[in-house]
């Protein structure tokens, strides 16, 4: 063991200490390390995990697996499931813990495939869930496991709470048992199981030995660059399932002790985009980071996300290869980006530092391994890639042999640096594999075997490599080859051809799929080249054809060309014609029948489909004789469909912009309609109430949801604290259930009974996104109403619990300055004018109001704009006012307006809603509001700000009025000369430029009016709090906000780089 100097314990890579027991070395000597920091993508938050959380997760995850240690060592046991990455993790390690052999299988896999994998490998017991999809496919699976006599053991995924509480109650302590330990493990014996992707025919499985996890993985060079104090590696957009995300996320980091950065457990899994991934990277700030070459071409292409990435000291990127000139323009931005190379049948085996950044696409091979190279004796000088089994590398699996040893062929094809003989690039497969852009794998093979059985088909050649999606290149027979010569033969030769193409989608993997606009005909002129043999080369084939192929993608980026399957509908204003015509389209896309009303990400369409149905939708509409049909084809983009997740929302729209171009949609209207149809729908068959007697309240238990933000952990801390409180359940995972025992379910696990015991429940959780419509906040509007039926179906002794809601001053709506709302019900009307966030706030509150006329005590807590806490000031830098603030240091003033402020503290905030909550001797009041007690003047506090600014400016900024302040703002940010991400960074509020704006006009009519007095400044309506003050005492007594809460808001700002 060596000791960093910041007295990091590094355990023993020489394989006296297993995976498993690095857990429990970790344990004993570094608790209190980093294992990860989880990001929070909706509030930018984040958590860190320690490796005494780390371990006691294992332990308990150990225990749910192999309760009382009954199942054998070395039994497998298989994960098919979606899930957080943090409790992927844990459940791979708390397999291995527990004795078991953990075999992760990717959900994209077909079932034929999961069925051989699990009886090939002989797993009986499988953890599975977290998903609709996998839940869907159980039942097939058992019946397809059935007919072949294999019997197989389904366990639900845990509760996320019931491995990690920790993440719901920071700061508490939990209760910790070991598993026992376990028996000595051999070099032979199998740590864990993966398997190959199965696009060259069924998935096969690779088992992970002992001395092959150390010499493979653990002690090649692949992770130690990253062994350095405060080291964090974004891993976040790897599949934990994936032989990448085993290494990098479960493995490495054991014997490394580099801290990683992922996505933190949200309402549902977190999938990694682009723009999540750099975000998370960014704000994490993150040192490396390991991501697809997909992304990387993302990101080159905004000037923001350069920035971020020249920040970086190193990006690794791996799975696939990234075009060069998309690499050569992000290494001349300044970006340090490598590649790297393994697999899962050999490991990690090339070096990822000390290479000139010029180099970036090449390789160079680990010292550990003894890799050779097979000339292929091509015009490339091509060579297949070797490995021979030597005392420092043992390959998982072994196909060959060289010299007389064991070896294994990776059929990949690499050629040599011209000038450095120990570089090498990668150049294509000798399997003629075709790598995507995201790095998903397919084999043209048996999808072309299916094809060429078409009788008109000769031949047929794949393609693909560095793009998005595959095409195909068909040489018709000769008695079919006139087909080729006119526009309708060529689509009477697809109509004969496509039978045969769907079969060969339909038993590939789905990003293999062909479609019909990437299918290209050989030309009879340019005939393909045939080798001595006969057979036609396939680099020589597409090289012929590579304008040709050019040609079609650069039409696909044009969005233009569609299914000629399915016509059109014939009339566009036809709602149902248009709904029936999107819903074949994306049945066709999919391959599977889909709920018009569903949400189409939750049924299967991934970023692929969405871009070829918004290929075909601005298609068909272009090409339709109506012009205002045709006009709507250009109002649409890839957004539209992420927007309008449903099936009869995309129809409702199409049909709304095919309209007349002169008609408007009143969008207050038909915000008011979502709203009202949205309450009807949920608004109704309450629980009946028995008459029972009831007995008082001596202490209270207390459900509350959303704990992980800052007002959840505000109401956590102080009911913990409380003395009037017995008992809390923190409730932040969602459950995949439907009825009311979704909420309920991540409790199960602990036989925990609320509907006997909950006094109260304050549901603080809901989705944080401020782009959204209504629609798409519907699973927060239904869990709430889910909650509400918990609290009908209470068997307390007490009675029903009281029921609170944190809701919004959004609900009030935009419709003016100047206004004030009592503490009373809010009308749909005023909803209507406000955001989707708002709106979803509003829904809820008329479910109380039902709620309560049913007989459940029920209550509105309308939040206010909310600061730092008092302590520590903490106040998220991209809120609103540090946006203006950050700006102001850049122009050199600050913002002046008339009127006042009511900003509150986040745990005073806290306090007014438990004091409501607890305050038996007065009824709960149906609606309070949260908002400071005593309002100031904006000019005080804009005075205290330029007093605090000071110590970092030098000397006081002066206050000058809104309207110039914004215009200093926007001329500063317009003349800025460098890139988009530094001048966001030097000028943050025109990210908010709208919003600015509309508090600058809000600010001149206020003034134009004379109102500078007991108005909230910048437009926002005024909240009356005086049921909340003769409710909550600490509430009442909130100090004033002034210099000390500048002064911290200020401190905790500059501590997180607002000012640049």
């Amino acid at each position: 063991m060596i000791a960093t100097s910041a007295d990091f314990i590094f355990p023993a890579t020489d394989g006296s200490v297993s995976p498993a027991s690095a857990v429990d070395f970790h344990l004993k000597y570094n608790s209190s390390r980093l294992f990860a920091t989880l990001y929070d993508v909706n509030d930018s938050s984040q958590t860190n995990i320690t490796y005494e959380q780390l371990g006691h997760a294992v332990h308990r995850a150990a225990h749910i697996f192999n309760p009382n240690g009954s199942l054998p060592q070395g039994t497998n046991i298989g994960f098919l499931v979606s899930t957080h990455t943090i409790e992927y993790i844990v459940m791979i390690l708390g397999a291995m813990r527990a004795g078991l052999v953990p075999f992760p299988i990717s959900p994209r896999t077909h079932i034929p495939g999961i069925v051989h994998l699990l009886k090939s490998t002989q797993t009986f017991l499988i953890v599975a869930g977290g998903s609709q999809t996998i839940d869907s496919i159980i039942p097939q699976l058992t019946h397809s496991l059935a007919e072949i006599d294999f019997s197989a053991q389904f366990v639900d995924l845990p509760a996320l709470d019931s491995v990690l509480p920790e993440l719901n109650k920071p700061g508490s302590h939990f209760e910790h048992k070991p598993f026992p330990p376990l028996k000595p493990m051999t070099n032979s014996a199998i740590v864990n199981i993966l398997h190959s992707s199965g696009s060259t025919g069924m998935p096969r499985p690779v088992k992970f030995h002992l001395e092959g996890v150390f010499k493979n993985i653990i002690t090649q060079p692949l992770g130690w660059m990253y062994a350095q104090d405060g080291v964090r590696v974004g891993t976040m957009a790897l599949p934990t399932f994936h032989a990448m995300g085993v290494f990098l996320q479960v493995l490495i980091p054991l014997y490394v002790g580099y801290t990683q950065v992922l996505f933190a457990p949200s309402h549902v899994p977190v999938v990694p985009t682009s723009n999540l991934t750099i975000e998370a990277a960014a704000i994490a700030k993150c040192s490396h980071m390991i991501c697809v070459p997909a992304f990387l071409e993302m990101w080159s292409q905004e000037e923001a996300a350069v920035a971020h990435l020249r920040q970086m000291k190193g990006i690794m990127f791996g799975g696939g290869p990234l075009v060069e000139a998309i690499g050569n323009k992000l290494v001349d931005q300044g970006v340090c980006i490598c590649s790297c190379y393994g697999a899962t049948e050999l490991g990690g085996v090339n070096e990822v530092s000390n290479l000139d950044l010029s180099d970036w696409s090449y390789v160079k091979f680990s010292s550990h391994v003894d890799a050779r190279f097979v000339p292929q004796n091509d015009e490339d000088n091509s060579f297949e890639l070797v490995f021979v089994v030597s005392e420092d590398h043992k390959p998982f699996e072994l196909n060959s042999e060289m010299d007389g040893r064991p070896a294994y062929r990776t059929k990949d094809l690499v050629v040599r640096h011209p000038f450095k003989p120990d570089l090498w690039k990668f150049v294509g497969r000798l399997d003629d594999q075709i790598i995507l852009l995201n790095g998903e794998k397919t084999n043209p093979g048996p999808m072309e075997g299916e094809i060429v059985k078409c009788p008109i088909v000769h031949y047929a050649v794949m393609f693909g490599r560095e793009r998005n999606q595959t095409g195909v290149l068909i040489e018709l027979e000769s008695n079919a080859s006139d087909l080729y010569k006119t526009k309708e033969g060529r689509a009477r030769a697809i109509e004969q051809i496509w039978p045969f193409v769907e079969r060969a989608n339909q038993t590939s993997p789905s990003h293999s799929r062909l479609e019909k606009r990437t299918i290209i005909f050989v030309d009879p002129a340019r005939s393909l080249p045939r080798t001595p043999k006969g057979t036609i080369p396939r680099a020589a084939a597409l090289k012929l054809y590579a304008n040709d192929i050019e040609e079609i993608y650069l039409e696909l980026e044009k969005d233009s060309g569609v299914d000629e399957e399915l016509e059109p509908p014939r009339s566009w204003v036809s709602t149902e014609d248009v709904e029936a015509w999107i819903n074949l389209l994306i049945q066709s896309l999919l391959g599977r029948e889909i709920s018009v009303t569903g949400d189409l990400f939750q049924q299967g369409m991934d970023s692929l489909t969405a871009t070829m149905l918004l290929r075909i939708l601005k298609s068909s509409l272009h090409d339709s004789s109506d012009l205002n049909v045709r006009a709507a084809a250009s109002k649409i983009n890839q957004q539209t469909i992420f927007g309008r997740p449903t099936v009869r929302q995309l129809a409702q729209l199409l049909v709304q912009l095919s309209n007349d171009e002169h008609a408007s949609v009143d969008p207050v209207a038909e915000a008011l309609q979502s709203i009202l149809a949205m309450i009807q729908k949920y608004d109704s068959n309450w629980p009946r109430q028995e008459a029972r007697s009831v007995q008082p309240v001596q202490k209270e238990c207390v459900v509350v949801t959303g704990t992980t933000g800052g007002l959840g952990s505000h109401l956590l801390a102080q009911l913990l604290e409380s003395d009037k409180v017995e008992k809390v359940w923190a409730m932040n995972r969602k459950s995949s259930k439907g009825n009311e025992e979704r909420e309920l379910a991540s409790f199960e696990d602990k036989q925990l009974d609320i509907r006997n015991k909950a006094t109260i429940i304050i549901h603080n959780a809901w989705q944080v996104n401020f782009n959204l419509s209504l629609q798409s906040f519907e699973p927060s509007i239904r869990g709430a109403r889910n909650l509400l039926d918990l609290a009908f179906c209470s068997t307390a002794p007490t009675g029903l619990p009281r029921f609170a809601f944190a809701s919004s001053i959004s609900v009030a709506g935009f419709a003016g300055p100047g206004r004030q709302l009592a503490e009373v019900s809010v009308t749909p009307e005023m909803a209507a004018t406000s955001i989707g966030y708002g709106q979803s706030k509003l829904v809820t509150e008329k479910l109380l109001e039902s709620a309560r006329n049913a007989g459940l005590q029920t209550c509105t807590v309308r939040l206010g704009q909310l600061t730092g806490d008092i302590k520590s000031g903490a106040w998220t830098i991209t809120d609103w006012v540090p946006s203006l603030m950050g700006s102001s240091v850049s122009v050199g003033c600050i913002p002046g307006a008339v009127g006042t402020v009511s900003w509150l503290p986040l745990d005073a905030a806290a306090h007014s809603i438990i004091d409501t909550c607890v305050s038996r001797n007065e009824a709960l009041p149906p609606v309070i509001h949260t908002s400071h007690p005593r309002p100031v003047p904006w000019m005080d506090v804009m005075q205290a700000f330029s007093h605090s600014l000071a110590s970092y400016t030098g000397s006081r900024l002066p206050i000058v009025n809104f309207e110039e302040w914004n215009k200093r703002v926007v001329e500063a940010a317009a003349s800025f000369e460098g890139s988009e991400s530094d001048r966001f960074k030097r000028f943050p509020s025109t990210k908010i430029q709208s919003t600015v704006d509309g508090m600058v006009l809000a600010d001149n009519e206020l003034r134009s009016r004379g109102k500078i007095g007991n108005v909230e400044a910048g437009g926002t309506v005024q909240l009356d709090t005086t049921i909340t003050q003769e409710l909550s005492e600490a509430f009442k007594s909130t100090p004033e906000l002034g210099n000390e809460h500048v002064r911290n808001w200020v401190g905790y700002w500059e501590a997180n780089g607002l000012f640049v």
